[in-house]
């Protein structure tokens, strides 16, 4: 007796881990196009300076990188397992890595897009030109957002759900729920 998981677990996983594998390069692009990025100017003596404005926009690439994860972990941890309702159980167990593959994977995108910003401090006195930062998370802690949108959303469409897991028949019928009691009997009797 083998001990390989079933067929519809492994293509539940696939399907789980390459949706978010895909979200993550779209909001990859879109974190890039979304974000101001700040622009430092080279000081004498190897220092830089920035003005209020840029260091405002500091905040910015943070700032859109959890909306974007925020919102698209949410709504692809509800779709996901929403669409993926054979096993719930599974699904909801696959949504942690693969919302943590979304979050690397829209840093990295958005990284590779946005200027490299590895021009070194004596290239930057002797040239005089602003430079653009890099773009890049402030904090590591922002990667800890897709996963938990992503959990919300499931857990949206799990505290929602009116059926059994295991059935796949859809919503059930509740027509008869809007009638008064009399009129159930009546209907009943004439039927």
């Amino acid at each position: 007796m083998s001990s390989s998981p079933p067929r519809g677990a492994l293509r539940d996983t696939g399907v789980v881990l390459g949706t978010f594998v895909l979200l993550g390069v779209v909001s990859g692009v879109a974190w890039w196009l979304l974000v101001d990025l700040p622009e430092f100017s080279p000081g004498r003596g190897g220092g830089s300076s920035m003005g209020e404005v840029e260091l405002g926009k500091r905040f910015n690439a943070d700032g859109w990188y959890a909306v974007l994860a925020l919102v698209v972990g949410f709504l692809a941890g509800g779709a996901l397992t929403w669409w993926r309702s054979r096993d719930f159980l599974l699904t909801t167990v696959l949504l942690v890595p693969g919302a943590g593959l979304a979050a690397a994977t829209t840093a990295a995108v958005g990284g590779a897009l946005g200027p490299s910003g590895s021009r070194s401090g004596v290239e930057l006195v002797q040239t005089g030109e602003p430079v653009t930062v890099a773009l890049a998370l402030g904090s590591d802690v922002a990667y800890l957002l897709w996963p938990i949108a992503a959990l919300a959303g499931a857990l949206m469409v799990l505290w929602s759900s009116t059926r059994d897991p295991g059935d796949r028949s859809g919503p059930p019928d509740r027509s008869d729920e809007h009638q008064r009691p009399d009129e159930g009997a009546a209907a009943v009797g004439t039927r």
